[in-house]
């Protein structure tokens, strides 16, 4: 009879290790999968500072020009460099005694959510023109990598000491430069979550497979018992 008792206490406690083991896998998952989507969320906050279609960031820029340089380069909507600028000739400011200046992207995005209204003075039929000699004066900028100014605040063992003009930077990033982007950041955090998820099912089904296994166990050994008890009652 002890021997019976000792068994089922035997299974009980191993039941309730393996659980307990299982427990701990899991919240220790659960707290790297939170970890992950808290450092997604804060990675996909911080813009790239280089954009082949959108405005510039003037303090990249800055770093290597002077702020003279770059007054007449600013998009008048976001208010940094202005890329593939678009200059503004509604006949409704003419007059200003003012260039009016805006990238080209900030632009179409600002038209298409203001119903066409002009940036200036909120007017009707926007009239614009690329201005093809300040969109070469803003490609020939010397400025750093962009990925490097990226990495500024952030504790990183690479380096990147590229210095080339700004109509260079994307042959640059695509071919020579070794550091990662906020992208390629992104993308790994998503497929490190891709396989907290699939180890995830995978410990969900082995503690299944486990409490069937155990319960299998459990019901044999109640089975046995039972036909001893009953030939020991005989």
């Amino acid at each position: 009879m002890s021997d019976n008792v000792s068994c089922c206490f035997f299974l009980n406690k191993t039941f309730f290790l393996k659980k307990k083991k299982l427990l701990i896998i899991t919240k220790k998952k659960i707290m790297l999968s939170l970890n992950t989507e808290r450092a997604e969320k804060k990675v996909e906050n911080e813009k790239e500072t280089f954009s082949s279609s959108g405005c510039y960031n003037k303090d990249w820029i800055l770093l290597t020009n002077n702020q003279q340089k770059l007054n007449s380069l600013i998009c008048c909507i976001c208010k940094q460099a202005a890329n593939n600028a678009v200059e503004l000739q509604c006949n409704e400011h003419e007059n200003a005694g003012q260039m009016y200046l805006v990238g080209e992207e900030c632009l179409q995005m600002y038209l298409k959510q203001s119903n066409g209204k002009c940036p200036i003075q909120q007017h009707d039929h926007c009239k614009f023109v690329k201005n093809q000699s300040l969109i070469q004066q803003v490609s020939d900028l010397l400025v750093t990598c962009p990925r490097q100014y990226d990495l500024k605040k952030k504790e990183h063992e690479n380096e990147c000491n590229y210095k080339g003009k700004i109509s260079e930077m994307k042959d640059h990033l695509d071919n020579s430069c070794q550091l990662i982007s906020i992208r390629q950041i992104i993308l790994l955090i998503k497929e490190l979550q891709s396989q907290l998820r699939d180890e995830k099912l995978q410990t969900e089904e082995l503690r299944k497979m486990n409490l069937k296994t155990i319960t299998k166990k459990a019901k044999k050994f109640n089975n046995l018992n039972n036909v001893k008890m009953k030939k020991f009652q005989k």
